[in-house]
């Protein structure tokens, strides 16, 4: 499997709780611990000055030397140590659990986590090289790599259960002579990998399970014959012509580019042992290969994302204004209903009132106290319904501007939780 982390991000902590961690670039991490004495930058991250420590031993990071910095203080001349070049298994990206806050990030020259401009794979593969020097495959396992010895003791076991059982089933597995091969192999390319500050490992009895952390990259890979290899999407690139060969293939699942090389096998004269060298490179350039291929598309995925973030904006406002502008065409509408609604009630209480007074001159004499008992309701009723002797249609027309005011769409704004959201 491919493995790699990048950017910030929020994780759990031992408790369940959410713990911020962020990512920074071995140069990036190098700037940081040469601006402050680490104990003042460890807190300001939040983390121990000895986990700081350990963060910059991993990357192979340079660290100031005690008194650096009160020399530096008293104006005395200092020396600030480079940062090594890197090659292809140098970790080039760390993860930190803590803060980077704003005056941390201004010290830094590119964003967090952001290696810029990378250097040719050309030029990180002769490094490596050149680091890796002359090794070979051992003839023997006087210098056994750990896992290795491992598996050793365990055959050792076996042997001394089968001399004493005849029929015991479980056999040792490395006593063929193609399994014997294929372990001192795997030896050998186990410790020229620990040579360079790669780190292998195996799992099962029958290493069987094999991969190795180059740097930032971790790789998958089989050591076998040809035909018990199990490869994803893709063949071998050649047909091995033995089918006892010994051939080894990075299984990692995701498809290689055009002319990336992810296996080796014996060749006519040139068996995998005298490969090693090439085979060491080979695999870390196919990890690199695969690390940016990883980045690139993760950069699109990015992109695509915010876009999709932006439309998703756009439509967020769009939805929003259009809410808006029917809720106004709604408070509009019911301002003209009610202005019709006030105008018929007006006439309907004049209309009260003229026949208020036809009634009181149709009265006689003799029924005035009866009339004008009634009338003083029935007026009373026309004020009620008069909107302008109320003074009702002031006050709805008044509600009605209030609601279409600025304050008033931020208060439903603050009320609603979106800052777009028009409803109150």
């Amino acid at each position: 499997m491919h493995r790699e982390s990048k950017g910030v991000e929020l994780c759990r902590d031992d408790d369940g709780g959410a713990a911020m961690t962020f990512t920074l670039t071995r140069k990036q991490l190098y700037e940081l611990v040469w601006s402050e004495p680490k104990q003042r930058l460890a807190a300001q991250i939040g983390i121990s000055d000895v986990a700081l420590a350990k963060h910059c031993r991993k990357l192979g990071i340079p660290v100031p030397e005690r008194g650096y910095w009160n020399k530096l203080q008293a104006g005395k001349p200092v020396i600030r140590a480079q940062l090594p070049e890197r090659d292809l298994v140098t970790i080039n990206r760390v993860t930190i659990s803590g803060e980077l806050s704003d005056e941390l990030r201004a010290r830094l020259t590119s964003e967090p986590g952001n290696t810029g401009e990378e250097e040719s794979i050309e030029v990180l593969a002769e490094r490596l090289r050149n680091r890796l020097g002359k090794v070979a495959v051992p003839r023997d396992f006087s210098r056994a790599h750990r896992s290795i010895e491992a598996l050793l003791r365990k055959d050792e076991k076996l042997r001394e259960e089968c001399a004493q059982r005849p029929y015991f089933w479980n056999k040792p597995r490395f006593d063929e002579p193609f399994e014997r091969r294929r372990l001192r192999f795997l030896n050998g390319l186990f410790l020229a990998f620990e040579k360079v500050g790669a780190r292998p490992w195996l799992r099962g009895n029958e290493a069987r399970q094999l991969g190795v952390q180059l740097g930032d990259i971790s790789l998958d890979f089989q050591l076998d014959e040809p035909s018990k290899l199990r490869l994803q999407r893709r063949p071998l690139a050649r047909k091995a012509k033995n089918p006892q060969s010994l051939c080894l293939a990075i299984t990692n699942t995701r498809t290689p580019t055009p002319g990336m090389v992810m296996d080796w096998q014996d060749e006519d004269g040139r068996p995998l042992e005298k490969q090693l060298v090439e085979i060491i490179v080979g695999m870390a350039v196919a990890g690199e290969q695969l690390h940016r291929q990883w980045l690139k598309e993760l950069a699109e995925w990015e992109r695509k994302r915010k876009e999709e973030e932006r439309k998703e904006e756009i439509r967020r406002k769009a939805d929003a204004e259009k809410r808006e502008r029917e809720r106004i065409a709604t408070l509009e509408k019911a301002r003209i209903d009610g202005l019709i609604r006030d105008a018929a009630c007006w006439r309907d209480a004049a209309n009260i009132r003229e026949y208020v007074e036809a009634v009181r001159m149709a009265a006689s004499t003799g029924d005035t106290i009866n009339v004008e008992a009634w009338a003083e309701w029935a007026l009373s009723e026309a004020d009620k319904l008069d909107p302008v002797a109320s003074g009702h249609a002031i006050e709805r027309d008044d509600q009605t501007d209030r609601r279409s005011t600025p304050e008033a769409q931020t208060q439903r704004m603050e009320n609603s939780g979106d800052p777009l959201d028009p409803r109150s």
